[in-house]
């Protein structure tokens, strides 16, 4: 297997986001939606990474700045697959694989990308999707198998008959392709929709009737699927962040006195033995020593360093500074 490539979908207009700032650069704490995939992707240890922009990509282009990927224009916004068809000049050279994410999909963990290509590399696929099985499964394309239970095909939930609106197991957007097979299929793709788009999930009932190995991994966290179309699910994912990050510290042996009333972003560091009390904000890139005491009411902005054994009482910013120290 030659070298892997991720392409992150970055494109979409994200009308339902009802707002100016481009779906992607939408953040989840502190991290923009396609910061965070492309963050997952790095950990997972793939360095070549293609972010293709189309809607109000100048913004998008400018939140890339000093970030090592490489960015292709999808001049007009007509599908996923047309998408992908963007980076084909960069692929045709290739002979290994490529991983094709959404870039508004935060919640990834890098785990699961490497366990897809791992389950990619070892059944010597065609494909390998990632899939996973919800009960309420409204808003994702179903994921069609045949009677021996090999998928056969993802139907979008717009085209979706009532049995097959049925079925609980989703297709995430989540794939590892043999780059010649991908690109044979994307050839063979065509806008048959209602909305006259190319879908790549079409690729798949394509790969089926050539008789192309399809290689399904349910996912086994659930959040993992979760883009972003809309502010509410926006906040809910941001929750969800919330939670991990809250957790992550206090297994660590921070004392975090009110969980609800504590916010702390992506990129923070602190120290053991710190404790940190309600109504408090902590921005990323903030690092508190050992056995602090922050808050309540503590706002810490980001680039702030907090010494051991600091009291933090109210506020603290670049600027200016409230606190009181032991």
């Amino acid at each position: 297997m030659g070298k892997t490539t991720a392409v992150i979908l970055a494109a979409g207009k994200g009308t339902r986001m009802r707002s100016p700032i481009p779906k992607v650069l939408h953040e989840v704490c502190g991290t923009t939606l396609l910061g965070c995939v492309i963050e997952a992707v790095q950990e997972a240890g793939i360095s070549q990474i293609v972010v293709v922009v189309g809607n109000k990509k100048d913004a998008v282009k400018d939140s890339l700045r000093g970030v090592p990927v490489k960015i292709v224009e999808q001049q007009e916004q007509l599908g996923t697959a047309h998408a992908v068809m963007a980076v084909r000049h960069f692929l045709s050279d290739m002979s290994g694989v490529v991983t094709v994410l959404n870039g508004d999909a935060p919640l990834v963990k890098p785990q699961t990308v490497k366990r897809l290509v791992a389950v990619h590399a070892e059944t010597n696929a065609d494909v390998a999707l990632l899939t996973a099985c919800l009960n309420r499964p409204q808003g994702y394309g179903r994921v069609c198998r045949d009677a021996r239970g090999y998928i056969n095909g993802i139907i979008e939930e717009s085209e979706a008959s009532a049995d097959e609106l049925k079925i609980r197991e989703i297709n995430v957007g989540m794939y590892v392709f043999r780059v010649p097979s991908l690109l044979e299929g994307l050839d063979a793709i065509a806008p048959h929709n209602k909305k006259g788009e190319l879908y790549l999930t079409d690729i798949i009932s394509i790969f089926y009737d050539k008789g192309k190995k399809i290689v399904g991994l349910e996912g086994i966290d659930t959040t993992e699927v979760l883009g972003i179309n809309t502010q509410r699910e926006l906040a809910e994912v941001n929750r969800i962040r919330h939670d991990e990050i809250v957790h992550f510290f206090m297994d660590k042996g921070v004392t975090i006195v009110d969980p609800a009333s504590t916010f702390i972003e992506n990129h923070v560091e602190i120290g053991e033995g710190t404790k940190v009390y309600p109504f408090t904000y902590i921005c990323k890139n903030v690092v508190v020593g050992h056995r602090c005491r922050i808050g309540p009411f503590a706002y810490l902005k980001s680039g702030i360093r907090i010494e051991n054994d600091t009291d933090v009482c109210n506020m603290l910013e670049k600027s200016r500074a409230f606190f009181c120290e032991r």
